[in-house]
């Protein structure tokens, strides 16, 4: 599949499973930079912005972010700067045409700073400086330990937890070995 017809497919997929709970949900169809679904919770009275990051490829270990499976997203670098309140990723990681996907809502904070500091890390865990590279990557554990997987309530007005607000992977917090 076409990287445009993945993209594609994860914000079609997105898109079903928040109208099945009950928001009123609508495409961006590409008008909206940086946004591809608009979320409206009338009882709030509040609209959320939903970008859609989606992957067609399996689970796998990296050993320098993590010790068990990952699925992995493309980012860039202006994700390292994105951060507003009404702002969540939809990642989603496709499983063939007989499977749902799987869906992780993660708020933009989190992203933001994930996205920044795993480059970050990656770069000084290089023996020789690299050159500089406006891609970035964007990973959760195939266990999920953080619970971001079907995370749809925040769209309820759900308070977001805190450790969707702060870093807490690991490599974060040492020296490369």
């Amino acid at each position: 599949m076409e990287n445009s017809q993945t993209g594609l497919t994860g914000e079609f997929y997105t898109l079903a499973q928040l109208v099945q709970r009950g928001y009123v949900a609508t495409l961006t169809l590409g008008n909206t930079k940086g946004v591809d679904i608009l979320v409206a919770n009338s009882l709030l009275s509040q609209l959320f912005k939903v970008e859609v990051k989606t992957t067609d490829q399996r689970t796998r270990t990296e050993a320098l972010f993590a010790d068990e499976p990952c699925h992995s997203w493309a980012m860039s670098q202006k994700h390292e700067t994105i951060q507003d309140p009404n702002l969540f990723y939809c990642f989603v990681a496709l499983n063939g045409v007989k499977e749902l996907p799987k869906f992780f809502i993660v708020p933009s904070i989190y992203v933001s700073i994930y996205v920044r500091e795993q480059h970050a890390y990656w770069v000084r865990t290089r023996k020789t400086p690299p050159a500089d590279t406006k891609m970035r990557r964007f990973r959760i554990r195939a266990s999920d330990p953080l619970g971001f997987s079907e995370n749809w309530d925040v769209f309820s007005g759900q308070t977001i937890q805190e450790n969707h607000k702060t870093l807490t992977e690991s490599w974060g917090k040492q020296e490369p070995k």
